[in-house]
């Protein structure tokens, strides 16, 4: 017998539980929770977001989300959609959420040998919607994020699985954080009104980069390690 899919797998039910929420995960929370711990750099195999097009439909949806009461929009450097997240980089003994300088060095040569041997494809922004965290643009890409996410956990064995990993995986781009619930009906209106637009621009995936995202109180910044292009 098939194992039914997992419902959380899906933008519907993400657009579903935020629409109910009664309360947002806040930024404090994000960077003072136990996952950080004081930890500052974070490896991440991503997209980075550089169609034109895209980022000018971006920049409309961020700017009408903006005036309402505790969101906080990321930067458009920040634009991008996440491949795998890889874990804390660290100089000591590394913990399961974590990789050592050696072992990164293992990670970019495994990745590459996984990534150049993928081809490029093409992938479409959906609607806004939003997890708890944090205001998204759905991607919608028949499945290759999530076959790449898949891929690189069973080839790359140093790189540690998340529950958000796998078959639940959502492709998606970031574009705002919260600071505040003071105005949680007005954002649920706000990203309804936006989402009823439907989806938008089309982009090519043809590179993936290895970035290092130094988090902390303000907007997180990202510095490329290295850069994987997909077989065309």
């Amino acid at each position: 017998m098939e194992t039914p899919p997992d419902p959380s797998a899906s933008f519907e039910h993400a657009w579903s539980r935020f629409h109910n929420l009664d309360a947002l995960r806040l930024v404090e929370d994000t960077l003072e929770s136990q996952w950080v711990r004081g930890r500052t750099d974070y490896l991440a195999l991503l997209v980075q977001v550089q169609d034109a097009a895209v980022r000018r439909h971006i920049a409309r949806f961020v700017s009408t989300i903006t005036p309402v009461r505790g969101v906080e929009p990321y930067p458009e450097p920040y634009w991008h959609i996440t491949i795998k997240g890889i874990g804390f980089l660290v100089r000591d003994t590394p913990g399961p959420d974590e990789v050592s300088e050696r072992e990164l060095s293992q990670i970019r040569e495994a990745a590459a040998a996984v990534l150049h041997q993928q081809p490029a494809f093409h992938a479409r922004i959906g609607p806004i919607s939003a997890f708890p965290e944090v205001v998204f643009l759905e991607i919608w890409d028949e499945g290759r994020v999530r076959d790449l996410n898949a891929l690189l956990l069973e080839s790359v064995p140093l790189i540690p699985r998340y529950p958000v990993d796998g078959a639940v995986f959502l492709p998606h781009i970031s574009i705002a954080r919260f600071t505040s619930n003071e105005a949680l009906v007005p954002l649920k209106q706000a990203v309804l009104r936006l989402r009823e637009q439907g989806p938008g621009p089309a982009l090519t995936v043809d590179r993936i980069d290895l970035i290092s995202d130094r988090l902390s109180a303000g907007a997180p910044a990202f510095e490329t390690i290295e850069s994987y292009s997909l077989r065309r």
